[in-house]
């Protein structure tokens, strides 16, 4: 009897295959789909109790593969919204800030990067020792040879042109501004006029 069985399902399942892999591929996208359904399909056909009272094997064979391709459809469906579901009920957080906001802190770095090259050599050679590298006045002026009366007027001038590239661009409000003010601390006047 299973002789019998295996051979209908050899000459009027199998015979089919080609076009069973043609009319799947209407309803996937890749072939690893596409073997698994022709191989689901052939087991649910093979295990059939009454195959022999099948009127159209050929019939039967897609009407099952179609099926199938429809249940594998709506159940990867399912499985795609379930899982966004699941992820607002998870209360998870993320440290990083939103892609809007890491775009434009990348865009404004960018932009600071640019206004520090556009510094003399000098003025930014010293700019970026100490704002960058956190050098002290002493050891800048160590490695560059200048006075460190010269280092304070240099990185006062950096952040004076950065400062400016920035609001040109639009990247720096006016109460930017007004910070920057607060952690530089007071100005000095000197002879009765502002000083840097």
């Amino acid at each position: 009897m299973a002789d019998e069985r295996h051979e209908w399902f050899l000459n009027q399942i199998f015979r089919h295959r080609a076009a069973l892999y043609r009319y799947l591929r209407s309803f996937t996208s890749g072939t690893q789909d596409i073997d698994d359904l022709v191989q689901e399909t052939y087991i649910r056909v093979y295990a059939l109790p009454d195959y022999q009272a099948v009127d159209s094997p050929k019939a039967l064979l897609f009407r099952i593969a179609h099926n199938l391709a429809v249940e594998r459809a709506r159940r990867y469906q399912s499985q795609a919204t379930d899982s966004v579901g699941d992820l607002d009920s998870l209360s998870v957080s993320s440290r990083e800030a939103p892609p809007d906001e890491q775009i434009d802190a990348r865009r404004r770095f960018e932009s600071f990067c640019a206004s520090v090259d556009r510094l003399p050599p000098l003025c930014r050679r010293v700019f970026v020792l100490r704002k960058v590298y956190r050098l002290s006045h002493a050891e800048i002026s160590e490695v560059l040879g200048v006075a460190p009366s010269t280092i304070e007027k240099h990185v006062a001038k950096g952040l004076m042109r950065c400062r400016d590239y920035l609001k040109e661009r639009g990247l720096l409000e006016s109460g930017d501004e007004d910070v920057n003010r607060r952690e530089r601390g007071p100005r000095r006047v000197q002879d009765g006029g502002e000083g840097a």
